[in-house]
């Protein structure tokens, strides 16, 4: 974990709520990996105290820079909206857990669900520079919260609105078993970032077809750091908790009680 100041690359919006930053990344540190997240501190005048989470959607290692995904909802990250190139800001990274590599010969299946989609880009990017053919599942509510991107270009992508007005009609989780419906349930590994419902049917679908599945895990954090405890889930085994901060944000789905 580092904590530094940096520059402002690139911050604009990539389809309606969504934007996406690009931020310089000091080369002397270790890159981040797939998964894992770092916290900004919110600049004066949002009212805000608590360090803030972001996925981390990218990452060059020509440029040094990388690059984050996020919804404008409330004052911290309408204020990020509005910064402009060359404004710098204070931040904590790589923090969390990674994505494990794919298992054997599974061909990596990836969901991504609202904001779920930045760590997602993030894996999907990585993946395909091994050669390991990936799907990607986008959901979202409707056609104006899906961004067109170079990344579907290259990568195998269904894209599913719950109106129907992009692509499968219905949930991400109903285009996953579309998807496997066509006879490409053989061999496959899930990943995926999204709400805990999805998250949760995830889960459910992959001990049902005893597939592996590994899950990014969205929650309110105060610290980021492992000593608050204010983002602690519920899992089997040890003392019945676990960490997002530390112990995750990557859990195999099976570790998790859903509720």
């Amino acid at each position: 974990m580092e904590h530094f100041s940096t520059p402002i690359v690139h911050n604009a919006p990539i389809c309606e709520r969504y934007h996406v930053m690009k931020l310089g990344w000091p080369p002397q540190f270790a890159p981040p990996l797939p998964g894992q997240f770092l916290t900004i501190q919110p600049p004066p005048g949002t009212g805000a105290l608590l360090r803030r989470p972001f996925a981390v959607s990218d990452y060059d290692p020509l440029l040094s820079q990388i690059e984050i995904v996020y919804e404008r909802r409330g004052s911290v990250t309408s204020h990020l909206a509005a910064c402009r190139p060359g404004e710098s800001l204070d931040i904590l990274a790589p923090l969390g857990k990674a994505f494990p590599e794919p298992t054997g010969s599974a061909r990596p299946v990836l969901l991504a669900g609202g904001i779920g989609m930045g760590p997602m880009f993030f894996l999907a990017t990585s993946l395909l520079s091994r050669d390991t053919n990936p799907v990607l599942i986008l959901g979202a509510r409707d056609s104006t919260l899906i961004p067109d991107l170079p990344l579907f270009e290259r990568i195998d992508t269904i894209i599913a609105t719950d109106d129907g007005s992009r692509g499968f009609h219905g949930t991400s989780i109903d285009a996953l078993h579309s998807f496997e419906a066509d006879g490409n349930d053989m061999n496959v590994e899930y990943f995926a970032c999204g709400p805990m419902p999805m998250l949760q049917a995830l889960a459910v679908h992959a001990e049902q077809t005893s597939r592996k599945c590994w899950v990014s895990i969205e929650q309110t954090m105060g610290c980021a750091v492992g000593a608050c405890m204010g983002c602690v889930i519920p899992v089997h085994g040890g003392n019945g908790y676990a960490r997002v901060c530390t112990e995750g944000p990557i859990f195999d789905s099976q570790e998790i009680a859903w509720t």
